[in-house]
């Protein structure tokens, strides 16, 4: 019977382990955002990421960052500073996990 009980721990255990092993699928990245220009030195970006996560925008032309967490429709609608032409890098961060970046250049007004 003792041996029994052991095998039987033994085999919960390696299955543990090789489950946690096992990788864990990257996350995808955010939907393409609306970008528009809300007046002289802002700019709105509106999408979809994920359900309760935190999405992050990164103007690479003037260094600033924001962002908002999404609730469960994981729509994202917020500001940030920013001129026709710059560059922004989006993202969003997930239990631990960061997607891949989406690039977007602000359009002329």
């Amino acid at each position: 019977m003792l041996r029994v009980m052991r095998r039987c721990l033994l085999l919960i255990v390696a299955l543990f382990v090789t489950s946690c092993l096992s990788p864990t699928l990257p996350l995808p990245p955010p939907d393409r955002p609306d970008v528009s220009v809300v007046d002289s030195g802002t700019v709105r970006l509106q999408g979809l990421a994920a359900p309760r996560t935190e999405v992050i925008a990164w103007n690479r032309s003037n260094d600033l960052i924001a962002g908002q967490v999404t609730g469960d429709d994981a729509r994202y609608d917020f500001t940030i500073q920013g001129a026709a032409g710059d560059s922004i890098d989006l993202w969003y961060l997930q239990g631990g996990e960061e997607s891949p970046t989406v690039r977007v250049t602000v359009p002329a007004e």
